[in-house]
Formats: C-alpha cells, sequence, structure tokens
C-alpha cells in the first residue's frame, strides 16, 4: 500500500501545472481526473486442504469472488504534441466464506504434514484478497479518419494479498497468507472516436512483470510458524472499453474489462498435506461506473 502515495504527488503536479490545450480526437480538456467504482470478480488458484468424512476437501475456496474496486485516473494531454501522460491508482478487495458441519475432518499441519483428526464440529474458511497498485504510463495518438489511434508505454506495479483462516467449532485452526507483488512495465495500443454518438476508448494492453510473493503460515490450534517465497516472471493481457456521456450536467462514463494474468503463486500440497508453493493462471474482471471531477 505504501507505493500508492506516489500517485498522488504525481496527481497534485500535473493538476497545478501550466494550462495546454488538449490533444484528443473526444476531449478539449488538457487535464482529466476521474473517479470510479467498479463491481470487481477475481478467478484466483484454487485453496483446498484436508479431507472430510466423505472424501471431499476438508476446507476448499474455488478461488472466484466477487468483490468492489475503487480507481483514481489522471490524464494530462500537451499543445501540439501527439502525447499524453497517464497516472492511475486502484484498489480492490473480495470476501468469500463457506462453511461445512456438522461433520468429521482430517486436516494436515501444513508445516510438518502431521494429521489432526476433528469430530462432529462445523468448519468455517474466510477466503479474502485485496488487490492494489499503480500505473504511470506515456501515450502517443495520432488523428485518423476512423478515430484516434494510439500506442504507448509504462510502468507497473500490482498486487494481491490472499488470506486463508480455517476454523472449526469456532476454534481458529490457523490462517496461511500469501501476498504476490508484480512490478515490471507495460505496452499498449488503443483506438478513441464516438460510438452511437458517445465519446469511447478501446485499449488492449500487455504486460511483463517480475513477481515475488510471501507465503506465510501462522498457528492456532494446529501450532505453528513458517515463512517462505517464491519468485517467478509472469505476463499479463488486458483489454478495456470506456464509453461517456452526460447526465446532469456531469461528464459520466462506464468501463468493461478483464486481465488474464498467466502466472500467479499458489499453495499447493505434497503427499503429506505439507504447503508448497508453486504458480497458475488467473483472470479478474470489472464493471466500472466513473465521473469526471
Amino acid at each position: 500500500m505504501r507505493h500508492l502515495s506516489l500517485i498522488v504527488a504525481i496527481t497534485i503536479g500535473f493538476a497545478f501545472s501550466a494550462n495546454t490545450s488538449a490533444q484528443s480526437t473526444t476531449s478539449d480538456r488538457p487535464f482529466d481526473l476521474t473517479f470510479g467504482k467498479a463491481f470487481w470478480g477475481a478467478m484466483l488458484p484454487e485453496y483446498t486442504i484436508g479431507e472430510d468424512a466423505d472424501g471431499g476437501s476438508a476446507y476448499r475456496d474455488d478461488g472466484d469472488t466477487l468483490g468492489a474496486l475503487w480507481e483514481l485516473k489522471a490524464v494530462r494531454r500537451f499543445l501540439w504534441t501527439r502525447t499524453s501522460v497517464e497516472t492511475k491508482a486502484f484498489y480492490g478487495l473480495a470476501r468469500a466464506n463457506s462453511n461445512k458441519g456438522p461433520t468429521d475432518l482430517d486436516v494436515p499441519n501444513p508445516i510438518t504434514g502431521a494429521s489432526s483428526a476433528l469430530t462432529s464440529g462445523r468448519s468455517h474458511l474466510d477466503a479474502d484478497v485485496d488487490h492494489y497498485g499503480f500505473d504511470f504510463a506515456l501515450r502517443d495518438t495520432w488523428q485518423t479518419r476512423v478515430g484516434g489511434l494510439s500506442a504507448g508505454c509504462g510502468f507497473s506495479y500490482m498486487a494481491f494479498d490472499q488470506d486463508f483462516k480455517l476454523e472449526y467449532s469456532g476454534d481458529r485452526l490457523f490462517k496461511e497468507s500469501l501476498d504476490s507483488d508484480f512490478v515490471g512495465g507495460k505496452a499498449f495500443v488503443g483506438w478513441e472516436g464516438y460510438v452511437l454518438d458517445r465519446a469511447s476508448n478501446l485499449d488492449l494492453t500487455f504486460g511483463f512483470y517480475d513477481m515475488d510473493a510471501d507465503y506465510t503460515f501462522t498457528g492456532g490450534s494446529i501450532a505453528g510458524s513458517r515463512f517462505d517465497e517464491i519468485s517467478r516472471t509472469s505476463g499479463t493481457a488486458d483489454i478495456s472499453f470506456t464509453t461517456r456521456g452526460m447526465i446532469n450536467g456531469r461528464v459520466v462514463g462506464f468501463t468493461t474489462g478483464a486481465m488474464y494474468i498467466s502466472r500467479i503463486a499458489a499453495i499447493e500440497r505434497n503427499a503429506a498435506g505439507v504447503a508448497v508453493l508453486g504458480t497458475d493462471d488467473a483472470v479478474t474482471i470489472r464493471a466500472m461506473f466513473e465521473i469526471l471531477l
């Protein structure tokens, strides 16, 4: 979260810089600051551990969760050039929980693999994910007969902080946390113009990241503590479409988009049930309403 403070300084700098004329096929504003709130969904790797009396998973989260996301975006356009500067900061969260019981469970210690037999109780799993980050990018736009065609590149940081809290009959068994940080760059191509007389833009973005993930085990009635880490490279592909209009004299917009992540950290289990770190792919989706401030 400490990285998000950088976006504030950048945005303030743009806001108080000298006035210029806009370079855009759809806007005559030299500076745009928008705030958006989105319905946000994450399809992350599955989480499972242990067995129940029927041979199924004692605790399981399929990784598909719905939540909310907030975004602040600034765009600065420059006089007599094709260039604009864009910054964006965002924070999203999603929460999921599952209950089972009364049931008997067999849950291994994620550190040692030692089995714990739990009888005649109710299980509860909280699976939480926080997603946040910021982008800083340069874009060049060329006005054509079919609208504005653009291309650009920039720096990108994003993170996924996941917590899995396991309880049985009201007692905390343990918590596993997996925090994945992505640091890298992105390149994109875009189009802007009018769709049904509404100013619109379409962006296709590709990212390349160094992913560093930290795993933490915090014991409860199943005791112990452990820290582990994994580093990998990862790629992303993101598509986003925005259309804007006027409501009560204010510019409002609606954005839909999806991002594919080729590699994100995942908690896996060996034959004894001990936690090991691996990777899997993931997808996020969003449907956002935004307002020009």
